[in-house]
């Protein structure tokens, strides 16, 4: 790449890479830099025997494996819950909460009245009866898998 004084591109190369990647002549500069920086360790001490590293200053703000794992486990029994609650549903009521809220593109109440031949009103009706329905059998399937376990011995 005919490096210029100090690790530096020469001029004419540093345009003409920032042309090619249609970046300023300055990125470029900076990033050759970045990259022939030499590597340098994490465990490398961060001031005068205070036992710090380069690494305990890294924060990882992602959630931690037992976390992930207990929201998957969570959001798994919602899911099984919620089937289940389902089931309890006439086959109408089923149709309308899963067109109205569990689909992608929800069917309007006017959608769902022609095609069973209802008003709007009466699917509206049909709706709230199945969600409390449907709310109150999941509260209580939580409830229950989340009550405390008596092991008698």
């Amino acid at each position: 790449m005919n490096l210029y004084a100090e690790g530096d591109l020469a001029p004419d190369k540093v345009r003409e890479i920032a042309t090619t990647l249609n970046v300023s002549e300055t990125e470029v500069v900076e990033m050759n830099r970045r990259l022939s920086a030499p590597d340098s360790s994490l465990n490398t001490p961060v001031g005068d025997d205070t036992g710090v590293e380069r690494q305990d200053l890294l924060v990882d703000r992602s959630p931690g494996p037992e976390a992930v794992l207990a929201e998957t486990e969570e959001a798994g029994l919602r899911r099984r819950l919620l089937r289940e609650a389902l089931g309890s549903l006439n086959s109408r009521e089923r149709h309308i909460i899963e067109n109205r809220h569990l689909s992608a593109t929800p069917l309007t109440l006017d959608e769902l009245g022609r095609h069973y031949g209802v008003s709007r009103e009466r699917v509206r009706q049909i709706e709230a009866n199945a969600l409390a329905r449907l709310t109150a059998a999941v509260r209580e399937a939580w409830r229950c898998a989340n009550a405390p376990r008596v092991v008698s011995a």
